[in-house]
Protein backbone atom coordinates (compact mmCIF):
# COMPACT_ATOMS: atom_id res chain seq x y z
CA UNK A 1 0.00 0.00 0.00
CA UNK A 2 1.46 3.65 -1.00
CA UNK A 3 2.50 5.76 2.23
CA UNK A 4 0.49 9.13 2.03
CA UNK A 5 2.03 12.11 4.34
CA UNK A 6 -0.32 14.75 5.57
CA UNK A 7 1.97 18.15 6.11
CA UNK A 8 0.83 21.22 7.65
CA UNK A 9 2.50 24.52 7.43
CA UNK A 10 1.93 25.74 10.57
CA UNK A 11 3.86 22.63 12.31
CA UNK A 12 2.06 21.15 15.89
CA UNK A 13 -1.07 23.55 16.44
CA UNK A 14 -1.00 22.53 20.11
CA UNK A 15 2.40 24.61 19.97
CA UNK A 16 0.65 27.69 19.71
CA UNK A 17 -0.49 29.19 22.84
CA UNK A 18 -1.76 32.44 23.67
CA UNK A 19 -0.59 34.79 26.06
CA UNK A 20 -3.26 36.46 26.57
CA UNK A 21 -5.11 35.29 30.28
CA UNK A 22 -8.42 35.57 28.85
CA UNK A 23 -7.74 33.40 26.43
CA UNK A 24 -8.34 30.78 28.59
CA UNK A 25 -11.93 31.21 29.41
CA UNK A 26 -12.69 30.69 25.79
CA UNK A 27 -13.86 27.81 24.50
CA UNK A 28 -12.31 25.26 22.51
CA UNK A 29 -13.20 23.57 19.48
CA UNK A 30 -13.00 20.08 19.24
CA UNK A 31 -10.25 18.46 17.23
CA UNK A 32 -10.84 16.49 14.43
CA UNK A 33 -9.04 12.71 14.60
CA UNK A 34 -7.76 11.64 11.53
CA UNK A 35 -8.53 7.47 11.27
CA UNK A 36 -6.41 5.01 9.37
CA UNK A 37 -8.90 5.12 6.77
CA UNK A 38 -9.61 8.88 6.33
CA UNK A 39 -6.77 9.47 3.93
CA UNK A 40 -6.85 7.26 0.85
CA UNK A 41 -4.04 8.02 -1.48
CA UNK A 42 -4.39 4.92 -3.92
CA UNK A 43 -2.61 1.01 -3.73
CA UNK A 44 0.64 -0.01 -5.08
CA UNK A 45 0.61 -3.16 -6.47
CA UNK A 46 3.21 -3.59 -8.21
CA UNK A 47 6.94 -2.31 -7.70
CA UNK A 48 9.72 -2.37 -9.48
CA UNK A 49 13.03 -0.85 -8.17
CA UNK A 50 15.27 -1.02 -12.17
CA UNK A 51 12.36 1.29 -13.29
CA UNK A 52 11.56 3.44 -10.36
CA UNK A 53 7.49 2.74 -11.40
CA UNK A 54 4.56 1.83 -9.36
CA UNK A 55 1.17 1.05 -10.74
CA UNK A 56 -1.55 2.97 -8.07
CA UNK A 57 -4.98 2.27 -8.10
CA UNK A 58 -8.21 3.89 -7.73
CA UNK A 59 -11.37 1.46 -8.28
CA UNK A 60 -10.89 0.09 -12.20
CA UNK A 61 -8.40 2.50 -12.74
CA UNK A 62 -4.70 2.44 -12.74
CA UNK A 63 -1.70 4.31 -13.97
CA UNK A 64 1.90 3.12 -13.66
CA UNK A 65 3.64 6.10 -12.45
CA UNK A 66 7.28 7.07 -11.04
CA UNK A 67 7.44 6.82 -7.86
CA UNK A 68 9.10 10.24 -7.58
CA UNK A 69 7.75 13.46 -9.17
CA UNK A 70 8.82 15.88 -10.77
CA UNK A 71 6.96 18.78 -9.01
CA UNK A 72 6.82 21.93 -11.11
CA UNK A 73 5.56 24.43 -8.71
CA UNK A 74 9.26 26.48 -9.02
CA UNK A 75 8.39 27.12 -12.90
CA UNK A 76 6.21 29.82 -11.34
CA UNK A 77 8.64 32.01 -11.25
CA UNK A 78 8.65 33.05 -7.69
CA UNK A 79 12.24 32.37 -7.37
CA UNK A 80 13.07 34.68 -10.76
CA UNK A 81 13.19 34.66 -14.45
CA UNK A 82 12.61 30.54 -15.38
CA UNK A 83 14.46 29.83 -18.86
CA UNK A 84 12.58 27.95 -20.93
CA UNK A 85 15.20 25.90 -23.12
CA UNK A 86 17.04 25.08 -19.50
CA UNK A 87 13.88 24.17 -17.93
CA UNK A 88 12.97 22.00 -21.10
CA UNK A 89 16.27 20.44 -20.68
CA UNK A 90 16.08 19.59 -17.37
CA UNK A 91 13.10 17.71 -17.82
CA UNK A 92 15.09 15.70 -20.24
CA UNK A 93 18.23 15.10 -18.27
CA UNK A 94 15.54 14.12 -15.38
CA UNK A 95 13.20 11.58 -17.91
CA UNK A 96 16.68 10.06 -19.47
CA UNK A 97 17.61 9.18 -14.94
CA UNK A 98 14.20 7.38 -15.04
CA UNK A 99 11.95 9.88 -13.63
CA UNK A 100 9.03 10.04 -15.97
CA UNK A 101 6.48 11.53 -13.54
CA UNK A 102 5.63 15.35 -13.72
CA UNK A 103 3.26 16.82 -11.71
CA UNK A 104 1.96 20.45 -12.35
CA UNK A 105 -1.23 22.60 -12.11
CA UNK A 106 -2.53 25.23 -14.10
CA UNK A 107 -1.55 27.42 -11.32
CA UNK A 108 2.01 26.80 -11.65
CA UNK A 109 2.29 29.56 -14.30
CA UNK A 110 3.94 27.69 -17.70
CA UNK A 111 4.49 24.60 -16.41
CA UNK A 112 2.01 22.94 -18.49
CA UNK A 113 3.71 24.60 -21.93
CA UNK A 114 6.94 23.53 -20.35
CA UNK A 115 5.60 20.33 -20.83
CA UNK A 116 4.08 20.36 -23.88
CA UNK A 117 7.58 21.43 -25.53
CA UNK A 118 8.74 18.26 -23.32
CA UNK A 119 6.86 16.26 -25.02
CA UNK A 120 7.38 17.33 -28.63
CA UNK A 121 11.21 17.32 -27.90
CA UNK A 122 10.34 13.70 -26.84
CA UNK A 123 8.26 12.63 -29.77
CA UNK A 124 11.56 14.33 -31.93
CA UNK A 125 14.62 13.02 -30.14
CA UNK A 126 13.96 9.37 -27.95
CA UNK A 127 12.68 6.13 -29.21
CA UNK A 128 9.04 6.10 -29.65
CA UNK A 129 8.60 3.34 -26.41
CA UNK A 130 10.06 6.37 -24.54
CA UNK A 131 6.51 8.40 -25.15
CA UNK A 132 4.62 5.79 -23.24
CA UNK A 133 6.75 5.83 -20.00
CA UNK A 134 6.53 9.51 -19.52
CA UNK A 135 3.39 11.09 -17.27
CA UNK A 136 2.43 14.22 -16.90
Amino acid sequence: MATCHLHSGLGNPTSFKSTNTQASTRRELPRPRLRANSVRCGEATQVTCETHQVTMKNGNDSQDICRVLNEMWHTRGGWGRIDRDDAVEAMLRYADAGFFTFEMADHYGPAEDLYGIFINRVRQERPPGYLEKVRG
